[in-house]
């Protein structure tokens, strides 16, 4: 499959052995099965989806400097109006303060030792209470910074585990099973497996217009039928997905004369194999929970309303005393430091719930068509790497008809 991305987009292509033929390329598609040629069509229209395009700029390695501003910026394009209110308050504010500081220096040079003058002097001794209370203030933005990264943080390790388990059963799915049928129904749920996390974790069913349902059935991974039944069902779309690999192998095993098995259980390995087949499963049931905790949990309200007025409140009174010693710097001091602690507020929010559609938010999208491309890149060798091994020829890799580029859905950094 040849599969080319325009410069900028997000999928990183990763180059694997030289490029074939046009005319070897074309025969290659050909001999694919009809349900193979269909889900690789779909799948380059997946790739040049929405989000691939939401993306694009952020995998740019030209303009770094530019692409930083603009994703700073549009980080915070949904919260922009409260974010330059807030700070024109406070700069207004601080504007008012510098002019007050002005008057009140003259009346105390016009009055020495009159009510003026003492005043500058209160004002100034309480720049050593305004930077106790200054610490405090910081210490609580960053401390709930770093919370809702947490949050963030550990949602994404959840889903780089996700694909991870999810090629894994892949793998075995088609090194330890031998029933096509079951195989290919087996693969198809593994990919629905991580769509349906995506909807769950934004509160959507799969069948929804938003979401991929539809696109999973023209592809042929599930069947009208099955998403129908997925929809009805009150349980959350993840665990029915897991509920259906496991019955799969059920009935994979429940083959007679074990036909379902490339192993025979003369060395009584197929309970082991079961075993790795339920941890994994076990796995991935439990990194979605973890996904849904991190969503479910997000910060109490009454902490971003503290936060909010402890900002606000801070600033005021900094304001007073800091134009006392700056002066007419003051507006500029306050636009500076409140613009960075509004950042600091607003991306902690957004990064409260990290399912969303946010700049900052995981791209579900791109994990998941990394799955898909993934398993079916394992569907496409599997037999080929059987008949290498079973031949005990030694083959050339160009001689094994496996994808000659492979596409990565998500920015894989260069490493030096």
């Amino acid at each position: 499959m040849d599969t080319s991305l325009n410069s900028g987009t997000t999928a990183a292509s990763v180059t694997m052995g030289e490029p074939t033929e046009t005319n070897h390329r074309r025969s290659t598609l050909g001999s694919r099965s009809p349900r193979t040629r269909m889900s690789i069509s779909s799948f380059s229209t997946l790739l040049r989806s929405n989000s691939a395009r939401r993306h694009a700029d952020i995998d740019d390695e030209e303009g770094k400097a530019q692409f930083f501003l603009t994703l700073l910026f549009q980080s915070i394009e949904d919260s922009s109006s409260f974010f330059a209110s807030t700070i024109l308050f406070l700069v207004a504010w601080a504007t008012i303060c510098a002019y007050g500081a002005h008057e009140l220096r003259k009346l105390a040079a016009a009055d020495p030792d009159g009510i003026a003058e003492r005043w500058v002097e209160d004002i100034v001794n309480g720049k050593d209470a305004v930077a106790v209370i200054g610490t405090l203030f910081v210490f609580t933005v960053v401390f709930r910074f770093n919370a809702c990264y947490d949050g963030w943080h550990e949602s994404r390790v959840a889903w780089g585990d996700i694909i991870s388990r999810s090629l894994e059963m892949g793998m075995m799915n088609r090194t330890w099973f031998a029933n096509d049928e079951l195989q290919d129904k087996l693969s198809g749920y593994i990919i629905v497996f991580g769509y349906s996390c995506k909807s769950l974790l934004r509160g959507n069913s799969l069948k929804e217009e938003s979401e991929d349902g539809k696109d999973l059935v023209n592809r042929r991974l599930i069947s009208q039928n099955e998403l129908d039944l997925m929809h009805n069902n009150p349980s959350w779309q993840p665990h029915f997905c897991l509920h259906m690999i496991r019955e799969i192998i059920v009935q994979l095993y429940m083959i007679p004369d074990g036909k379902g098995l490339r192993i025979d259980d003369s060395k009584n390995v197929q309970g082991e194999i079961f075993k790795c087949l339920d941890n994994t499963l076990k796995d991935l049931n439990t990194l979605i929970g973890n996904c849904v905790r991190v969503r479910a949990s997000g910060l109490p309200a009454s902490y971003d309303a503290i936060t909010m007025t402890s900002c606000i409140t801070f600033f005021i009174i900094a304001s007073v005393v800091w134009s006392m010693s700056i002066g007419w710097m003051t507006p500029i001091i306050v636009f500076l430091a409140s613009m960075i602690i509004m950042f600091l507020i607003v991306m902690g929010s957004k990064l409260v719930d990290p399912f969303g559609l946010d700049k900052v938010d995981i791209p579900m999208e791109d994990f998941c068509a990394t799955i898909e491309a993934q398993v079916h890149a394992i569907d496409e060798r599997s037999k080929s790497i059987i008949t290498a091994v079973s031949s005990g020829k030694q083959q050339r890799l160009n001689g094994i008809p496996i994808r000659r580029k492979s596409i990565a859905t998500f920015h894989i950094p260069k490493l030096a």
